[in-house]
């Protein structure tokens, strides 16, 4: 969004991303795939975000990937392998996140 329409209101495809990025867990799975040069197992993205049940973690991947944050892959392998990456969007979304996470650990700091 520029400066010039910032005062705008929120076309249906920003709103949706919005709404999923203030998802409770959304933000802690961007950055554990955003941690990560490589794609991710189920199991691995559980295990960097700890205390976030299984229903709950496949309820967010599959938000993020309609959104279009995640991909999904599935390698035929026995047994199945099915992996998880952040797209281009996802980068870019993951960046910001990161940075406000910088803030938020300055602001912390200086108190």
């Amino acid at each position: 969004m520029t400066a010039s329409n910032r005062s705008a209101p929120l076309t249906r495809a920003e709103n949706d991303l919005l709404q999923t990025l203030s998802a409770r867990w959304t933000m802690h799975i961007l950055l554990a795939l955003h941690a990560s040069e490589q794609s991710r197992r189920f199991g691995e993205i559980q295990g960097v975000v700890p205390g976030i049940s299984n229903r709950m973690l496949s309820s967010r991947l599959a938000d993020l990937e309609s959104s279009g944050l995640v991909s999904r892959h599935v390698a035929a392998t026995r047994p199945v392998t099915i992996t998880y990456r952040l797209t281009d969007l996802g980068q870019q979304v993951a960046v910001t996140l990161n940075r406000l996470r910088d803030v938020a650990g300055s602001s912390v700091k200086s108190r």
